[in-house]
Parts: C-alpha cells; structure tokens; sequence
C-alpha cells in the first residue's frame, strides 16, 4: 500500500507532519480526519517504500514531527490598489466549504479556488495564501495578513475552526452570514439610491430651465418687467445669477461637498456626527437603525454559535457593526457583562434594541440556546428591514413625483403666466 507524507492540525490546532499508509491521497486524507486531524497538505512519499510504513489491518498514523506554525517572513504583497468584489468573498467561501467537506486537504483546496474569474485584488491575496499554508503558516493567520479582504471576524471563526477541527462546517456558517450581509447591503442600497437618483434628476432638470430655457424669455419679457408677476420676477433673477455666477458657484460647490465629505468620514468628530443626524433622518434613520441591529445580531450570533466566547464575540461584533453608535453600545454591554450581568440585562435599558428582541434573547439564554435565537432574530429584524424597505418606497414614489411635478409645474407657470398677463395689459 502506498505511503503519503502530510502535514495537518492537531486537536490544538498545532502542525504535526508524519506518513500515512492509504490506497490514494483521497483516503489517506479521509483516514487522518478519522483520527481528529485536520489535513493542510498529503502528498506521495517520494523515495520512501511502502514497507517502510508498518502493514496492519488498519492503517495507522505516524507522527515524525510537530511544531506550532508561524507566519512567514516573507511580508504580503501589496494588492490594495486593484479591484476586489465582496463576491470573490463568498464564493471562495463556499468552495472552499464544499471542497473541505469532502476531505481534500486544505492546500489542495485552496488550489481549487484559484480561477480566472478571481478579482485581481483577490487573485493576488488568495496566491499569498496558498503560498503562506504551504509553508507551514495557520490559514487563519495567512489571512489576516489581508485585513481589507478577510474581517477580524472571519479570521477569529477560522482561528476557532483550527482549534476545534471544524473547519468544514465554520465555512459553511462563515458562507450563509456574508451571502446574509450581502443582501442586506443590496435592500439598503436600493432604498437609497432610488431618492438620491430621483433628487438629482429633480436639481438637474431645474437648473436645465433655469440656465438655457428662462434666458430666452427673459428676452422677450425685455422692457416690461414691471407687468411680470413676482415669482416670474424671481426666477428671472435667480436665472440671471446663474449664468452669471455659475462657473465660479460649480467649483465652490464641488470644493464644499468634498470639504464636508472629508470631514464625515476622515475626522472622528466628523462621523459621529454625521451618524448621528443619519441616525435621526426621517424615513431613513429607523432603516439605518435596523440595519446596524441586524448585522450586529447576526454576527454575534453566528460567533456564539461557532464556539467563540459571548466576551470575544462582543468585542469583535463592536467592530465589525459599521456604526460608531452601536459600537459604544456593544463596549458597554461588554463593560457591564464583565460585572457579571446577562446579555438581556445588559441590553435592557437601551433604546436601541426592541423590548421584543431582548425578550428572546433572554429566553434563548434561560435555554442555553442563545447564540441559534440571536440569528433566529437577525432573520426576524432582517424581515422586518425589508418590510420597513417596501413601506418606505411604497411612500417615497407619490411624494416625489409630486415633488418633481410642483418643480416643474410651478417653472412652467412662471414662465408662461406672464405671457397672459402682457396679453390682457395689451387689450
């Protein structure tokens, strides 16, 4: 029977290297997975006999080496300048879940990932990887040398897999919470983008009339501005400031939009307070508050219920919720959890977490059950994001065709009413 050399992770999550006696690669994979070890890489023992191996009846492992890896010294490319899909994410995930499942060894599956259908960004990263793991490197640590590509969550779930031997089944969670985000992300960006296009379409229209259509009758009004009504009167002067002004007003508006885009997303103080004022928006601010809440349930769910530690999962949901707000929430409940109080006691008092969903997340821990209830709420607040998305748009649409409608309506009557007015003058 053939001999394979491997390298694979122990209960520990330590590298152990040895031979194993197997019919092929497949089963020899299969045999040290048998024996509560995770296989990184089986390959044929050049040079080595199969008699060199002990012939039983069952086929046993033999450890010549075990080491606890570390990262190379070879630093990670840099990849941060070309395209990377969130999608590149999701699908390596679940290949790699499916590939894992069905005992290849985590270096040949990691091979299997590699296509041309790969980002560029990605492609690079996911080479480094390969190259990391066989050399020995945790998979886990060769990916948090990409931190704008794997999250410290989805490093910490893979570090937890290493040490529990579950790597297979921690994919396949990892691969249903980020296609959940994913999706989350598209209804939120759907119920903003709608407005945004309609508002700017609305602005665009206005200054279209108001620049090239309202000086042509500004010529044939000439001479009787005294007859003009006074909204005419108006338009008529906010036109002229326009031509006049509006190559100067375009850079200063330009230069004002990305002095106040800078200061909400480079500056501290900026954030805090733009999230706060997105926070209070009309419409928008419940959306955004039940997005931050879903996703934050969601992953600290998905963390208990790989094994992490209610503390670490805390820590690492407070990170990952994209909202300073809930941030400082999640620091607090991870303040008073340290005082020993319960999640549900912790969460009581702050108004941003439904009565409703305490309530559950309190019988989940009466049940032991918490980190299954808290994804069970996360699809519930999910559902209900969705909803609140729909009601949103089912009012947005009347309110702004009416509101284009009045723009352009009132821009018509101004220009036209004149015209009745200097008609009835003349009679």
């Amino acid at each position: 029977m053939p001999a394979f050399a491997y390298s694979a992770r122990d209960a520990k999550g330590a590298l152990v290297e040895g031979l194993i006696q197997a019919g092929n690669q497949s089963d020899a994979a299969k045999l040290l997975r048998a024996e509560g070890k995770f296989p990184v890489r089986v390959t044929p023992a050049a040079g080595i006999a199969p008699k060199s191996v002990p012939a039983k009846t069952t086929p046993r492992v033999q450890v010549t080496a075990s080491r606890t890896a570390s990262a190379p010294a070879n630093p990670a490319p840099n990849v941060l300048g070309d395209k990377y899909r969130s999608d590149d994410l999701i699908f390596f995930t679940n290949q790699l879940a499916v590939l894992t499942e069905t005992g290849v060894s985590l270096a040949e599956a990691l091979e299997a990932c590699e296509h041309d259908g790969n980002s560029p960004r990605f492609a690079k990263a996911l080479h480094a990887i390969i190259d990391r793991v066989q050399g020995g490197s945790e998979f886990s640590a060769a990916c948090a040398e990409f931190p704008r590509i794997f999250s410290p969550m989805y490093i910490s779930l893979i570090k937890a897999s290493e040490a529990s031997g579950m790597m297979a089944p921690m994919l396949r969670r990892l691969a249903n919470h980020l296609e959940a985000q994913r999706d989350m992300t598209k209804k939120i960006k759907g119920a903003v983008t709608y407005p945004i296009v309609m508002l700017v379409f609305a602005i665009g229209v206005t200054v279209f009339l108001m620049t090239f259509v309202l000086p042509k009758f500004a010529n044939i009004y000439n001479g009787r501005e005294d007859k003009l009504p006074k909204l005419t009167k108006a338009l008529m002067a906010f036109s002229s400031f326009l031509t006049s002004y509006g190559l100067y007003l375009l850079p200063a508006i330009a230069a004002a939009s990305t002095g106040l885009w800078y200061y909400a997303t480079r500056n501290e103080d900026g954030r805090r307070h733009w999230e706060t004022i997105k926070l209070k928006l009309p419409l928008f601010g419940p959306l955004f508050h039940k997005t931050y809440l879903t996703r934050s349930l969601r992953t600290l769910g998905t963390m208990i219920g790989a094994g992490v530690s209610i503390l670490d999962g805390i820590k690492l949901t407070s990170g990952v919720c994209g909202s300073g707000h809930y941030e400082r929430m999640w620091n607090t409940v991870h303040d008073r959890l340290q005082t020993g109080q319960q999640l549900s006691e912790a969460l009581a008092d702050n108004p941003n977490v439904p009565k409703a969903v305490n309530k559950m997340l309190a019988a989940g821990e009466r049940g032991g059950q918490l980190g299954a209830v808290m994804e069970r709420v996360a699809v519930f607040c999910d559902a209900e994001l969705g909803v609140a998305i729909k009601t949103m748009t089912s009012m947005l649409e009347p309110a702004i065709v009416m509101f284009l409608g009045t723009v352009v309506g009132g821009l018509v009557l101004a220009l036209l009413l004149p015209i009745f007015t200097i008609s009835k003058a003349m009679h």
